[in-house]
């Protein structure tokens, strides 16, 4: 069964946004990276870290890994254990494939309801990091929607996974290379 134009055209968005939200967690990284270089010589050479440079690298690994997500699913990147499976048919695979593509949609789709619904009472507390006074809410303003990308991978992939189907899009893969 092929996909209609539209299908096609809204699975192509998705996999071009959650590829861009990947680099946006691959720059995020290198400047936390940074971050940690600067802080650390700052401190062996001068006697002055970057302050509060552990609240950046945890807030900021909190958004990478957030960024990371979605893609990480749509290239179906997860670590799966096949022994029990390693010599099913394909279609069982496929069928095994597809219920815990359907778990994941559910367990990501209640992160962002869960993830959502705490970050407005850090909002409302105005909860805020010791050291910066960063208004920690303000994370969760980036990390919400990468979760609820990963739940809408996590649809793709159940679907291509029902149909046999795995891996990205041939043509976005063609595009990007």
């Amino acid at each position: 069964m092929q996909p209609s134009r539209n299908e096609h055209r809204n699975i192509q968005i998705l996999e071009k946004l959650c590829w861009m939200l990947a680099l946006v967690g691959a720059a995020v990284l290198i400047a936390l990276a940074l971050t940690t270089v600067v802080s650390v010589l700052g401190r062996y050479l001068f006697n002055s870290p970057v302050s509060g440079d552990f609240e950046i690298v945890e807030i900021g690994c909190a958004i990478a890994v957030a960024c990371f997500l979605p893609y990480c699913q749509l290239r179906q990147g997860n670590v799966i254990v096949d022994l029990f499976t390693l010599k099913a048919p394909q279609a069982i695979k496929n069928i095994l494939d597809a219920i815990g593509c359907i778990l994941l949609t559910i367990m990501a789709g209640l992160m962002t309801w869960r993830v959502g619904l705490s970050g407005m009472d850090l909002h409302r507390y105005n909860d805020q990091t010791m050291i910066l006074q960063f208004n920690t809410w303000k994370a969760f303003v980036i990390i919400v929607p990468c979760l609820g990308l990963l739940t809408l991978a996590g649809l793709v992939t159940a679907w291509r996974s029902l149909k046999g189907e795995h891996g990205i899009d041939p043509h976005l893969k063609a595009e990007q290379e």
